[in-house]
C-alpha cells in the first residue's frame, strides 16, 4: 500500500512540474522573451518561424525567435491544448496573436534526463 501511495505522490509532482514548465514557457512567449524561452531549448531544436524551417543550435534558435518577436510582437499568447504521448513527451498548443495576425504555435516537450525540455517549437500562420 506504501508503494502505492509513493506513487501517487511521484505522479502528482510530476503533473505539477509538466504544468509549471508550460506555464513558464507560455509566460516567456507572452513577453516576447526568446532568452528566456531558450532556456528550456534542449542542445538541439527543431524550429519552425513560418516558412523558415530547420534544426539549430540553442543559441541559434534564441537568435531566430528574438527576429520574430521583434517583427511580431505578442498581445496574446492562450494554451488551447495540452496532452502527452505514450512515450512521456509532452506538448501544447496554443494561439499567438500579434497585429500581423494569428499564429498556430506548437510545443513539444521530452524529458532530456537533465529536465523536460523543448525539442520543438513552431509558429505557423493560422
Amino acid at each position: 500500500m506504501r508503494k502505492i501511495y509513493t506513487l501517487i505522490i511521484f505522479l502528482m509532482v510530476s503533473v505539477l512540474v509538466f504544468a509549471d514548465t508550460f506555464d513558464d514557457v507560455a509566460d516567456a512567449i507572452k513577453n516576447g522573451n526568446a532568452k528566456e524561452v531558450s532556456k528550456y531549448f534542449s542542445s538541439s531544436v527543431e524550429l519552425t518561424v513560418l516558412d523558415n524551417e530547420g534544426i539549430y543550435s540553442k543559441q541559434q534558435a534564441e537568435i531566430i525567435l528574438k527576429n520574430f518577436f521583434t517583427q511580431n510582437p505578442p498581445k496574446t499568447v492562450t494554451i488551447n491544448h495540452r496532452g502527452s504521448s505514450a512515450q512521456g513527451s509532452k506538448y501544447a498548443i496554443a494561439t499567438y496573436e500579434c497585429a500581423k495576425g494569428k499564429y498556430r504555435t506548437y510545443i513539444f516537450m521530452k524529458d532530456s534526463g537533465s529536465g523536460i525540455m523543448i525539442q520543438e517549437l513552431r509558429f505557423e500562420k493560422e
